[in-house]
């Protein structure tokens, strides 16, 4: 069975709860079809990278992938500036743990963009071996963002993004070879949201990963 892709849950630390309470069809979600598609190859493994110094709110990290893997990510960003930096580490977040299962769970860029909590939990995640034993190919698309004020923690940011794997598939890291899918076609298709909040820095951190919801309760995540 494919996996829809690992999500972490986050008991421990403050949330508001990728569920319901996340920012699907909130007042003032944006639609934001434009979309980048990225094309990168080489190698980064293992090489923990952020955003470069002084980028704009709208630069990503993009990760080594290989040519047989497609990125498609929207550009969109909210018109707050505060706001636009939460997103676009909430970007390179989930760009680097994507990354991360590409390589088999070696890569750690992602722990750049991470609470210590939620490095642990996703350093759990990654470890299993569904991942370490996996890598993947095709196309993964995401769209349809919004940033929401999260309703327990007002001073915190809710990331929200449809997440569509369904052109990829899984591969055997020992061969090479596509894992058959015989899962559910609906969990391709889904809603993320990861909770930000500022570090003692100042600087926006991802602090924990929602659950998800599944078409066909997120619609509006299925083309």
């Amino acid at each position: 069975m494919q996996k829809s892709r690992l999500r972490v849950t986050l008991l421990g630390v403050t949330l508001a709860g990728l569920s319901t309470v996340c920012a699907c069809g909130s007042p003032g979600r944006s639609s934001n079809t434009s979309s980048s598609t990225f094309h990168p190859s080489g190698s980064m493994a293992g090489q923990p990278s952020a955003a470069p110094a002084g980028a704009s709110s709208g630069s990503v990290t993009m990760p080594a992938f290989g040519k047989n893997v497609h990125i498609d990510l929207t550009s969109w960003q909210p018109s707050s500036s505060s706001q636009a930096q939460a997103v676009r580490i909430d970007k390179d977040y989930e760009l680097a743990f994507l990354y991360a299962e590409y390589t088999g769970g070696t890569d750690t860029a992602w722990t750049s963009y991470v609470s210590s909590t939620m490095q642990t939990e996703v350093q759990s995640t990654l470890s299993q071996a569904d991942v370490t034993s996996e890598s993947f190919v095709g196309t993964i698309k995401i769209f349809d963002m919004t940033a929401v004020a999260d309703p327990t923690v007002p001073a915190d940011l809710d990331v929200s993004a449809c997440f569509d794997n369904a052109a990829s598939s899984n591969t055997s890291r020992a061969t090479g070879k596509v894992i058959p899918d015989t899962g559910s076609a609906d969990q391709h298709y889904y809603r993320y949201t990861d909770q930000l909040a500022k570090d003692a820095s100042g600087d926006w951190q991802v602090v924990s990963d929602l659950p998800a919801v599944y078409y066909p309760r997120a619609k509006e995540c299925k083309p």
